[in-house]
């Protein structure tokens, strides 16, 4: 994937507020920051969920005994290491996709599960991001429950 962006931060992008932290992505040789900082700066972010990008502290901070700790996939059919999980993981028995909530500390099943990367949080499929209010609510089909706009998009 190609790079989107570039910054040209000068205090060091530590926050959301540097371009290509907010997009999810390292500080490279084209960007023109100063004392960069960015968190992702050598992680592979190609293959990670927008969980772990957004808890890339956390992500970070996990031990070889963290990464070996078995979790039962929602599925229920079978149990995975974390490490095997932490980025998605495909059920060898029935062919669930399932991944790492970081904001939850739990696996949650993709279809039941996402992220929003607005907010940084992990929400229920029953929810979406409105761009009225720029808060999360509940209810695919119902007006936001904050500002009244109507359906998803």
């Amino acid at each position: 994937m190609e790079k989107t962006v570039h910054c040209k931060c000068k205090s060091g992008c530590k926050t959301r507020r540097c371009a290509c932290l907010k997009n999810n992505e390292p500080c490279d040789d084209k960007c023109k920051c100063t004392d960069c900082k960015n968190p992702l700066n050598g992680v592979d972010v190609e293959n990670m969920t927008v969980c772990a990008i957004q808890n890339i502290d956390e992500y970070k901070e996990l031990t070889e005994e963290d990464l070996n700790e078995e979790y039962e996939l929602p599925c229920e059919c079978e149990s995975v290491p974390l490490k095997k999980v932490i980025n998605g993981y495909t059920c060898s028995k029935c062919g669930d996709y399932s991944w790492y909530s970081f904001c939850w500390d739990e696996v949650v099943e993709d279809s039941q599960t996402w992220h929003c990367e607005i907010c940084n949080e992990c929400r229920d499929w029953r929810e979406w991001h409105c761009p009225e209010c720029n808060k999360c609510t509940y209810g695919v089909s119902l007006p936001c429950e904050h500002c009244g706009r109507k359906g998803k998009y």
